[in-house]
């Protein structure tokens, strides 16, 4: 079903007050387990079928960050201000921006990737609950995440005898109207798939094994998942991306059959003091995320100079 047929619209007009009334099934939004940033601005098209495999393609391409697993949704929201006249004559100074804390239990490497998303005005989030509803804003045109503001990794939380490790971050919404007027709800049980089983980009290592040498036909990359720096089984030559000073020049044979994790590449003859970089790369869909069975990967690009 495409975004346009799925979408359950909150507001439906802005001429006049709403209908107040509470007949019918009423859309309730539960406690935020997973959050997607897209670029500020991204729109989900009214136009796009809205599939697991949508979702996906958008991780590839780097428009959309997942991060899932969220053990505590803390609204750390600030009261509306409120002016009181000599009179007793209240109104409305200011209204309080939504900021939330989310807290996770992911892991060291985790807690980095976090750090890594520290930034001002450059995401939007959609929010995911514990049934798989979406909750996002209308726009014209179909649906985006609250745009952000603020978007920090909080101090990482060490473990006690008490309680493990923590990792965290704290985002504020910058516009409250998208969430107070236009909130644009997704129910789960519209979609063929659970968006709260959408997991992130894993990160893979890539070193090379020996130094490339002069007039050799061949590099050996060593492909480790970061997580726990195991080796990294089951991609083929075309799912790496080898430049030699700068210019292209991928490998055309070669597998991880001799050693498993370790690829034995077949590239054009290398020279002296050439410079060469590999990584893990998507070259038939232009892109440095390569899917592996249901996951998604991207890696590190690996250097060395000939000798």
């Amino acid at each position: 079903m495409t975004v346009a047929e799925i979408l359950n619209l909150v507001k439906c007009g802005s001429d006049g007050i709403l209908g107040t009334g509470i007949k019918g099934c009423k859309p309730f939004f539960k406690k935020v387990t997973a959050v997607w940033l897209t670029k500020q601005g991204f729109v989900f098209p009214d136009s796009q079928d809205f599939t697991e495999e949508y979702i996906k393609s958008l991780q590839a391409s780097g428009d959309l960050i997942v991060l899932r697993g969220i053990k505590t949704f803390t609204d750390n929201t600030p009261d509306d201000t409120i002016d009181e006249l000599e009179d007793g004559t209240k109104q409305v100074a200011r209204e309080g921006l939504y900021e939330f804390a989310l807290m996770f239990v992911n892991g060291l490497y985790f807690d980095t990737a976090l750090h890594s998303l520290n930034s001002f005005g450059n995401y939007d989030v959609t929010l995911i609950d514990r049934d798989g509803n979406i909750l996002g804003t209308s726009v014209t045109g179909g649906f985006k995440g609250f745009t952000l503001g603020m978007l920090h990794k909080q101090k990482f939380s060490w473990a006690t005898d008490a309680q493990g490790e923590r990792e965290g971050i704290a985002m504020q919404l910058l516009e409250r109207d998208e969430f107070d007027a236009d909130k644009t709800f997704i129910q789960r049980k519209q979609l063929d798939f659970n968006p709260n089983r959408i997991d992130g980009v894993n990160e893979l290592v890539v070193t090379y094994a020996a130094v490339p040498t002069d007039s050799e036909t061949t590099i050996t990359l060593d492909v480790k998942t970061k997580m726990d720096n195991k080796p990294f089984t089951g991609l083929t030559f075309s799912d790496f991306l080898v430049t030699v000073d700068g210019a292209t020049s991928n490998p055309t044979a070669g597998d991880d059959s001799a050693k498993a994790g370790t690829y034995v590449l077949t590239v054009a003859a290398l020279s002296t003091n050439e410079s060469i970089a590999s990584r893990v790369y998507d070259n038939q869909g232009n892109k440095p995320v390569v899917a592996l069975d249901t996951d998604l990967y991207k890696s590190n690009i690996a250097t060395a100079v000939v000798v």
